[in-house]
């Protein structure tokens, strides 16, 4: 609206050649200066997220590399427990998953970090992603059999090659698997179908559980957000997974999007990701 006050009085101005356009070479100076500090404003902001996010990444690195060791000596312990009695040893087991569990959040929250600030991968190669949606599932069948859902795998292919880095795509579909596990109602089921087109190879993964609510959708893959009723079936998850798994495969040039089967009958969650030209 200044502009266009501004561009009236300046047009006025240049016909009659007797008015002296202060108001609106005024109203012109102070919309550049708003602008311009506009400017400066989400520079400052930018370059203190930055900074932000390398102090976070930093302290995350820092704390991995002693709760590491500190899984290694509980591990090692447990192994050389067989004298010891037995209520020591189920401590003993109990400290070394708690501590893996610490260990696992650590990494997804700076992993997380890493990948909102730039790319995270170290080396990418191609890989036949029905090879590794069977590696998934291998990681996961332990927490699905203790919580007694079973995972059905269809391939509808024989192989669908991707570029990508393999130890943080499995991280990614862990976590998406593990999801659709411990929100299932038990017993459950947990479907996964491996779909190639011509272009892009798809991942799709439905559960049986609790779905979510209304009000929790939009923040389903915000940092650090859990649902209303995600502490009665995970209670070690901090909010983390989904948001990393979404970044790790949009670095891939892939897409994460899900959408609800039914009301409070589950999930979908369907990766896209591009075919690697062969």
């Amino acid at each position: 609206m200044l502009l266009a006050i501004d561009l009236y009085f300046l047009v006025i101005a240049l016909f009659s050649g007797t008015f002296a356009p202060i108001v609106p070479l005024f109203a012109g100076i102070c919309i550049t200066g708003g602008l311009l500090c506009i400017v400066y404003a989400e520079g400052k902001a930018r370059g203190d997220d930055r900074r932000e996010h390398r102090r976070l990444s930093r302290v995350a690195s820092q704390l991995e590399q002693p709760i590491q060791s500190l899984e290694d000596d509980i591990e090692y312990l447990v192994r050389q427990s067989d004298a010891l009695p037995s209520e020591i040893r189920l401590k003993l087991k109990r400290m070394s998953t708690k501590t893996h569990l610490v260990l696992e959040n650590v990494r997804d929250i700076f992993l997380m970090l890493r990948a909102q600030g730039g790319t995270v991968a170290q080396e990418t190669k191609v890989y036949n992603t029905c090879v590794l949606v069977e590696e998934a599932i291998g990681r996961i069948q332990k927490i699905a059999s203790a919580r007694n859902v079973e995972i059905i795998h269809k391939a509808h292919c024989e192989d669908a090659p991707v570029k990508i880095d393999r130890n943080l795509f499995l991280i990614a579909l862990t976590h998406i698997l593990e999801n659709g596990i411990l929100y299932t109602l038990k017993p459950g089921l947990v479907n996964v179908a491996i779909i190639r087109g011509k272009t892009h190879v798809r991942i799709i993964i439905q559960d049986r559980g609790i779905g979510v609510k209304r009000e929790d959708a939009r923040a389903l893959f915000d940092p650090f957000v859990r649902g209303q009723y995600a502490s009665q079936y995970d209670q070690d998850g901090i909010g983390v997974g989904l948001t990393l798994s979404r970044l790790l495969i949009h670095e891939f040039s892939g897409k994460l999007t899900w959408k609800q089967r039914n009301e409070s009958s589950g999930l979908e969650f369907e990766i896209k990701l591009p075919l690697a030209k062969m």
